[in-house]
Order: C-alpha cells, then structure tokens, then sequence
C-alpha cells in the first residue's frame, strides 16, 4: 500500500499554474466539472510520505520535498460535441505558459491523443510544471504542480517503478 501512494504521487506530481482557472475554463466549454479533482498541499504530501519507511519512499520523498501544491483533475468527455473549442483551448493555454518563460518539455500528438508538459526549467530542476493529457472522445487529465522536482532525482526513482524514461523524447 505504501508503494502504491508513492507511485501514485509520484506520478501524479509532474505539474501547476493557474490551474483553477484552466479548470473552470474547460468547465464551461464541455458544460460539466470535473469527475475526480484532487488538491494536495505541502502539509498533505509530507504526511503520506511521513508513513513510508522503506527506501523507494525515502526516494519519493526527496524527489517530491519541493512540491508546495499538486491539484489533478479528470474531465469524462463522452463524445464532448466542444472537442474541437476544447482543442483550441488547451493550444492557446500552451502558448500562453510559453509566452510567459514555461518551455515546452513534452509533445505528443496523435490521431486521438494529444499529450502536452510544461514547466519552467532550471538547470536540473523542473519548477511549477503543466500536464496536459486529452484523449478524443474519452477524458481529460489536467496536472498541475507548484514547486520544483529535482530532474535527477526523478531518473533516479523512475527505475524503482518500472518507469522507462528511454524512449520519451524530451524538447530541451
């Protein structure tokens, strides 16, 4: 179990921003809120992490120990009639994190997916990063991290979880 909590907010934890307001702005364009909304403060991450005492947890903990604020949210978008406005929308958000210092570290686009990270990036650190994962007619995943994850860190705990970071291409 708590392997289980660490990986899930290890995974969890690659993002942030102004996330609230991205999240009410896709609100309005599929007409609902989100199905799963998760906020994590400072106090909370320590917490769990206070729990585990093996060493992938002592890991997860370093890795994680500059997060202020973690916030997930999953949108169902069944067959969203907005997907192209919605499409447009998280373009514009991208463009907008870019024109304000974020770099782009992640793309993906395909036929019905469409994978965005974004962050501001400092030497090894990745500081108040931006997931972005839309797949057409099925959900939206919105991570948002305020804090910093420390790049070696993340490569170094990536292999305790059966991670494989060697195919990922990363625009730097």
């Amino acid at each position: 179990m708590k392997k289980i909590i660490s990986i899930l907010i290890l995974a969890l934890s690659i993002t942030t921003l102004h996330a609230k307001s991205f999240t009410d702005e896709i609100t309005k364009v599929i007409g609902s809120g989100p199905d799963v909304n998760i906020n994590v403060g400072t106090g909370i991450i320590k917490t769990i992490l206070a729990f585990s005492d093996d060493d992938d947890a002592k890991k997860a903990n370093q890795l994680l120990s500059g997060l202020s604020k973690l916030r997930v949210s999953v949108f169902e978008l069944n067959k969203n009639k907005n997907s192209e406005k919605l499409s447009g929308l998280i373009t514009s958000k991208v463009e907008k994190l870019l024109s304000n210092g974020y770099e782009q570290i992640v793309t993906v686009k395909e036929e019905k997916e469409v994978v965005y990270i974004v962050a501001k990036v400092n030497d090894t650190m990745l500081e108040d990063a931006m997931v972005i994962v839309m797949e057409e007619n099925d959900e939206l995943v919105l991570i948002d991290m305020e804090g910093t994850l420390d790049l070696k860190q993340l490569a170094k705990i990536s292999g305790k979880f059966d991670v494989d970071l060697s195919n990922i291409v990363v625009d730097l």
